[in-house]
């Protein structure tokens, strides 16, 4: 169990790869905003916003080397507020892809309901 002050971590690994695609899809249909960023090292070593991506088009990204991240944060840049983040990494080369779901904390159950804390 983590400290109150810490950010609490929930394993994705063990979850079936249908099931975290309900759970991108379930937190995106619950989310207060959600962002989708590229990291192109031809462009830029930092990663950069992508806009006017539909969330379909980001979902296309969620291939099976795909890393989901489900994280309870106490207060993390830029929202300074706790929130669930939900997203992954697509690990994809050359250009890597981020997506982003911010879901309040009143409705964080919804996704974390079976999963373990790391």
């Amino acid at each position: 169990m983590s400290r109150p002050d810490q950010h609490l971590f929930y394993d994705t690994i063990k979850v079936s790869r249908e099931e975290q695609e309900r759970l991108l899809r379930k937190a995106h249909s619950i989310c207060s905003e959600w962002w989708f960023d590229k990291l192109d090292c031809s462009e830029s070593y930092m990663r950069q916003k992508v806009e006017g991506v539909s969330f379909e088009a980001a979902m296309a990204h969620f291939g099976e080397r795909a890393l989901m991240n489900v994280i309870h944060r106490r207060a993390f840049v830029p929202l300074n507020t706790p929130h669930l983040e939900v997203g992954f990494r697509s690990m994809e080369n050359p250009v890597d892809y981020f997506l982003w779901i911010i879901v309040p904390l009143d409705r964080a159950d919804e996704i974390t309901k079976g999963l373990e804390e790391k």
